[in-house]
């Protein structure tokens, strides 16, 4: 799996790269190029190595698929939003916070930075050693200072979240309390249609089960019904 700091100082971009097309040259006589998609890839504080590779070629070391599952795949599959904007024609920038958003910084040094292929809080927050050592006197300094931004955003974004989902509790609570208020009006409502608590016959004798029926029906139970049946009835009589 590739090492998550290398790839925070990788800057990747798409392009079309002149190729030779040999054997039309020979046919006509004349040099002829073809336009090849090719992934050029810099590392953040080094201006000197950016190598370029064929887009439809293997990247080293695949990458994490939906499932999770390191996977093989080639250049513009690995970087699918970058090679994106390549064929819709936008600007290829590398995500992450500018380094104009580090105050700390100032524009000839950001212009200094953006030299060494340097273009985000991230890349500034995660060089080490060689790359790191290209910043000159002051480079880990800057370093702490990035990724001390970075962190102080990342706990005031948990902040922001914690409050957002309080006060979305504070509306469920509010809105169950609303409909809580309603429900004594409803049993009320509920009772005088002559739904009632069925646990109330429970509490009754037999006597005066029979008596309730009598009231409903207008006749009164003939024999000695069981106390099941005495329920039953009332049950059935809504």
């Amino acid at each position: 799996m590739a090492n998550p700091n290398e790839d925070t100082r990788l800057i990747v971009t798409f392009e079309n790269f002149p190729v030779l097309n040999e054997a039309r040259s020979r046919e006509e006589n004349r040099p002829i190029y073809e336009d090849m998609e090719v992934c050029r890839i810099r590392m953040g504080g080094d201006r000197l190595q950016a190598p370029v590779f064929p887009a439809w070629a293997e990247a080293p070391g695949g990458a994490e698929n939906e499932d999770g599952y390191i996977v093989p795949m080639t250049y513009k599959e690995k970087y699918a939003e970058q090679y994106r904007k390549f064929k819709a024609g936008e600007v290829q920038t590398k995500d992450g916070t500018p380094l104009e958003a580090l105050t700390f910084l100032t524009p000839a040094r950001v212009k200094e930075f953006k030299a060494l292929n340097i273009y985000t809080a991230e890349s500034l927050a995660s060089l080490e050693g060689a790359n790191l050592k290209a910043l000159g006197q002051g480079g880990l300094e800057w370093k702490t200072k990035a990724k001390a931004y970075l962190d102080n955003a990342a706990g005031s974004a948990n902040i922001t979240k914690l409050a957002s989902e309080n006060e979305f509790l504070k509306q469920q609570l509010e809105e169950l309390r609303k409909e809580r208020a309603q429900w004594p009006a409803t049993e009320r409502v509920t009772e005088s249609l002559g739904y009632g608590d069925p646990d109330q016959d429970e509490s009754k004798t037999d006597a005066e089960l029979k008596d309730e029926i009598e009231q409903k029906t207008g006749s009164r139970p003939r024999g000695n019904p069981s106390r099941e049946t005495l329920l039953k009835m009332l049950q059935d009589l809504g």
